[in-house]
């Protein structure tokens, strides 16, 4: 038995049949056998022509089986595997809340002190921000907790403004999805510490949950195994390559690496139990019809049995199986989404290289892990 167990070690074999379960725990308690979710996941990426699909399921909060689907290269017929590397885009921002809160940790940084504090000049002298020059006064009021809520009141994208950045509503008054808000702690953090963000990154989450292949930017070994992505109609779009550090949707990964970060977070660990609380507790309520478009302003009820929420980085909601936190990932042609149930020690983390990935997002997650309280409807997957 020694003999056998050396020569797994020596082959680095272990971590693979931990992962060759029989059986997926549903978070009613049903199972469904690994064997029929292959084949049920297979025949969903095949009719809906989902150009390709990597899996990992979290239960007992450990990584217990992952797989992948479709192509990272239709034209040339290669195959996705699990270790291709994928564009993570909006999934890069809990990660970029758990690097600030482990700098808050270290007293670098404060929730609730302004922004502006940790600049170097007023916010309308640099040249990107300089449409908020009308705004001085309601921005100097916007603090960390409010960037990572989204309740800043600044904008999701300058380009769905006319490439102008201004307050569309008050600083701490109202959920706005905001990608501008997110960036704009992620310049302050490098400004401030004199560090760029993808070498903290690698600093303080990657190295330490063995995250192999994940980073904030572009790396050279990720030429040997990487997806381009394809539109509805199957043109190409090609791969994210990102040469900069962008805290809102920087960051290329795989499925099973992005799995650790998400069981890190099940398990409460890496910050201290007060961050901890606050990164997965409200911080202000989600009353939208939709978090994006024109229904971002509509009011509903909709949500209130799930008590849908923004906590410090990451979206929250409430079901039968207790608190789940969740996040989403929308490239051009890239689509993600995670989502964790702790009290179940369940989860799913799905990387999608097609543009057809969010219409089926909903059926995927319930096959994968039984979730049916998943907000899709408010994240427009419905539509």
């Amino acid at each position: 038995m020694k003999l056998l167990l050396t020569l797994l070690f020596t082959l680095n074999l272990l971590p693979v049949l931990a992962q060759n379960v029989t059986e997926i725990q549903h978070l009613n308690g049903q199972s469904i056998r690994a064997e029929t979710l292959h084949q049920r996941l297979e025949r969903i990426v095949d009719s809906t022509k989902l150009a390709g699909l990597q899996v990992a399921i979290i239960n007992s909060s450990k990584t217990v089986w992952t797989s992948s689907f479709g192509y990272k290269d239709i034209e040339n017929q290669k195959l996705l595997n699990d270790s291709t590397i994928m564009y993570a885009a909006s999934l890069t921002k809990p990660v970029s809340a758990y690097i600030f809160l482990r700098l808050v940790d270290k007293g670098i940084f404060n929730l609730d002190k302004p922004v502006h504090f940790y600049l170097k000049k007023p916010i309308d002298q640099y040249p990107k921000w300089k449409d908020l020059a009308d705004d001085t006064v309601a921005f100097n009021r916007i603090t960390p907790r409010m960037l990572l809520s989204h309740s800043s009141g600044l904008p999701v994208l300058r380009q769905l403004y006319g490439n102008k950045v201004n307050l569309i509503s008050r600083p701490g008054e109202k959920f706005y999805y905001s990608n501008e808000g997110i960036n704009l702690l992620g310049f302050m953090i490098e400004e401030y510490t004199g560090k760029r963000l993808e070498a903290i990154a690698r600093e303080e989450v990657f190295d330490p949950l063995d995250m192999p292949h994940t980073s904030m930017i572009w790396e050279k070994s990720f030429e040997n195994n990487f997806s381009n992505a394809y539109f509805k109609d199957g043109k190409k779009y090609g791969s994210e390559r990102r040469e900069s550090s962008r805290a809102a949707g920087s960051m290329s990964t795989t499925a099973d690496d992005y799995a650790r970060f998400i069981i890190n977070l099940m398990k409460r660990k890496g910050l201290q139990k007060t961050s901890m609380l606050q990164m997965l507790s409200p911080q202000i309520a989600v009353t939208s019809k939709r978090g994006f478009g024109a229904l971002r302003d509509s009011v509903t009820h909709e949500n209130d049995a799930i008590k849908l929420s923004w906590g410090l980085g990451i979206g929250l909601f409430r079901s039968p199986y207790g608190k789940g936190f969740f996040h989403t990932g929308h490239g051009d042609a890239n689509q993600n989404y995670a989502v964790a149930f702790p009290e179940k020690g369940i989860a799913v983390v799905l990387l999608s290289n097609s543009e057809n990935f969010e219409k089926v997002s909903s059926l995927i997650v319930q096959a994968c892990i039984g979730d049916t309280y998943s907000p899709f409807k408010w994240l427009g997957h419905l539509d």
